[in-house]
């Protein structure tokens, strides 16, 4: 009966392996990889990831005068999330129905993969650097603005874009294309199944996931309190320095209302190549990542960063320079980033078989290391079933990022 027990999780836990990759939308279109378990237990299930590097140009026959580019070495802190998991039971009844066990695997491993995609989604929407800000609904011209910021700043066209448009949004851009008689096949197919194609340059998908941008409250009036902008820096102490992000000061009477998500931009603070420093003449768009000391302490990405090679804007955020906020209306995003801007990273925790429960590890066809647990209580007459995955989701670069921002005032 033990063996047969075994036998019958082993096909509940293949069955939840294989309706793991299926359910990977978001997931899959992020670069992955994979740390060793055992730095990753020595380093406190934290580690770095270096950025890319950039160049000053210095014009003249003799430059033996010249300032030589300072070489930084950029990384960002990755970090895995909690384990996630799902925990049931099925008791001896339950056992002797094989579709229990199969449906179980499979929406356990529907249940999971969402959860990752939900979190990769909301990581993004919250630290994407471009904010593409829609008054009225949406459509394919917004991603035509999104692709024109991304070039702007250097993001080449040679790299994929990819775009996930939430399921209200994308409906809207089907029956956009569907009234447009001239794309003949596509705008059939937008009219038929609510299919749209690739746009903009864009890897375009419909995914199931909403991540709301709450709107900002009562915010009018926020101003800079002190120029400021930011050095980057290699180390901070015995740590990499995120250079991603900075503390911003700001003041006004409703700094209180102010909260994480909020995107705003600065007057006078431009966004610029990011390559050959060239002002694209649109202003560079920031978010609120936490905020401090009753509103009047910001920590915002991107950093601001006026000179030097990693130069990102302008000009530094003047003193009382006026803070614009964009997020007017509560509404769903739509994220979009470049190839290699965000990463899926996965662990592996170390369940010992032979230590009361048995234990099936196995990694799926996308990579994703997976584990189940299971034991039977012959007092219950339960088996308890644990499955579990490890993962961190990271924004390697936020100027890198986007949302499409639709519905607001």
């Amino acid at each position: 009966m033990a063996n047969a027990l075994a036998k019958d999780l082993e096909l509940m836990f293949e069955s939840f392996v294989e309706g793991y990759d299926a359910a990977c939308v978001i997931s899959r279109e992020a670069e992955t990889s994979y740390p060793s378990p055992t730095d990753m237990q020595r380093a406190g299930d934290t580690f770095y990831k270096r950025q890319n590097f950039n160049a000053n140009v210095t014009t003249g026959l003799d430059i033996s005068a010249a300032t030589p580019s300072d070489v930084i070495d950029r990384f960002v802190p990755t970090v895995y999330r909690s384990p996630d998991n799902v925990l049931y039971y099925l008791d001896a009844k339950e056992m002797r129905d094989p579709v229990y066990r199969q449906k179980m695997g499979e929406a356990s491993a529907n249940r999971l993969a969402a959860e990752i995609d939900k979190n990769l989604y909301a990581t993004v929407a919250a630290r994407a650097a471009i904010v593409v800000k829609k008054v009225g609904a949406v459509d394919w011209s917004d991603f035509a603005t999104a692709e024109a910021l991304m070039l702007s700043r250097g993001i080449a066209g040679d790299r994929m874009r990819k775009a996930f448009l939430n399921p209200f949004d994308y409906a809207v851009v089907a029956k956009d294309l569907g009234n447009r008689a001239y794309l003949g096949d596509w705008s059939k197919s937008a009219y038929e199944r609510s299919q749209v194609p690739d746009i903009a340059g864009f890897k375009t998908f419909r995914t199931d996931n909403l991540a709301n941008l709450t709107a900002a409250g009562t915010v009018t009036g926020t101003t800079i309190n002190g120029a400021q902008s930011h050095t980057v820096t290699a180390m901070t102490g015995d740590v990499p320095t995120d250079n991603r992000q900075m503390t911003l000061t700001v003041q006004g009477a409703n700094v209180a209302n102010i909260k994480a998500g909020d995107a705003f931009t600065i007057a006078g603070v431009n966004a610029v190549h990011n390559i050959d420093k060239s002002d694209t003449g649109q202003l560079m768009t920031f978010r609120v990542l936490s905020v401090a000391s009753g509103g009047t302490a910001l920590t915002v990405t991107p950093a601001i960063v006026a000179t030097g090679p990693y130069q990102n804007v302008s000009a530094v955020a003047a003193n009382s320079a006026a803070l614009s906020f964009l997020n007017n209306t509560t509404k769903p995003v739509n994220a979009f980033w470049a190839t290699g801007a965000v990463t899926l990273d996965y662990g592996k925790l170390a369940f010992p078989t032979g230590e009361g429960a048995n234990v099936m590890t196995s990694t799926t066809k996308n990579g994703v290391p997976l584990i189940m647990a299971y034991q039977f209580n012959s007092l219950t007459g339960k088996t308890s079933v644990r499955m579990t995955t490890l993962y961190a989701t990271t924004v390697i670069d936020p100027e890198q990022c986007g949302i499409v921002l639709a519905g607001q005032s």
